[in-house]
C-alpha cells in the first residue's frame, strides 16, 4: 500500500497524473457534465501554472507538499471559473487556442517568440464565448486531450491532440444520439 502511494506521489507531485484524470473524464464526457466542463480549464490552468512556478523558482518541496501546493491552486481556478461562469468560458478559450498554437506553432514558425501562444490564447480569451455552447462536445474533448497530451509530456504532439479530440468528440456526440427518443 504504502509503495503505492509512494508511486502516485511520484507521478503526481508534478501534475501529470491530475490533468490526466480529468483529461480523460472531459474527453468522454465533458459536455454531459457541464459544471465539470466550467470548473475544469481554471483547475487545469491553475496545475499548469503552479506547476511552471514551482519548477522556474521553487525551491525543492517534498512530493507530497508540491501536490497538495498543485491541487490548491487548481482548485481555486476551478473555484473561480465556477464563480464565474464566462471568465471560465474565456479561459477555456484562452487555454484551447494557446495550447493549440503551442502545438502548431514550431511546425510552422520554429523560431516564434515566447510570447506567440499567450498572445494567441488572449485572442481566444476574447472570441471564443460566442461559439461555447454550440462546440461543447468538441471543445471539451478538445480540453481533454490537451491535458492528456500535457500528462504524457507530449504537449506538442499535434496527432495525438487531433486524434484525442476526435474520438472523444466521436464519443460525446455518439452516446447524446443514443440517448435520443426514436422519431414515431
Amino acid at each position: 500500500m504504502k509503495d503505492a502511494l509512494d508511486m502516485i506521489l511520484a507521478y503526481g507531485a508534478d501534475g501529470r497524473l491530475l490533468a490526466g484524470i480529468l483529461g480523460v473524464l472531459l474527453l468522454v464526457a465533458g459536455a454531459r457534465l457541464y459544471r465539470m466542463a466550467v470548473m475544469a480549464p481554471g483547475f487545469l490552468l491553475g496545475v499548469f501554472a503552479a506547476a511552471w512556478a514551482l519548477d522556474e523558482y521553487g525551491r525543492r518541496v517534498d512530493e507530497l507538499m508540491r501536490m497538495g501546493i498543485l491541487v490548491a491552486v487548481g482548485a481555486v481556478g476551478a473555484f473561480v471559473s465556477s464563480r464565474i461562469e464566462q471568465l471560465a468560458v474565456r479561459l477555456c478559450g484562452s487555454l484551447l487556442v494557446a495550447a493549440t498554437t503551442h502545438a502548431v506553432l514550431p511546425l510552422v514558425w520554429p523560431k516564434a517568440p515566447w510570447f506567440a501562444a499567450p498572445a494567441a490564447g488572449f485572442i481566444g480569451l476574447l472570441l471564443f464565448p460566442a461559439l461555447y455552447k454550440r462546440l461543447l462536445p468538441l471543445i471539451t474533448a478538445a480540453v481533454g486531450a490537451i491535458a492528456i497530451a500535457w500528462a504524457a509530456d507530449r504537449p506538442t504532439q499535434l496527432l495525438l491532440i487531433c486524434g484525442l479530440t476526435v474520438v472523444g468528440a466521436a464519443i460525446q456526440l455518439g452516446s447524446g444520439k443514443s440517448k435520443a427518443k426514436p422519431e414515431k
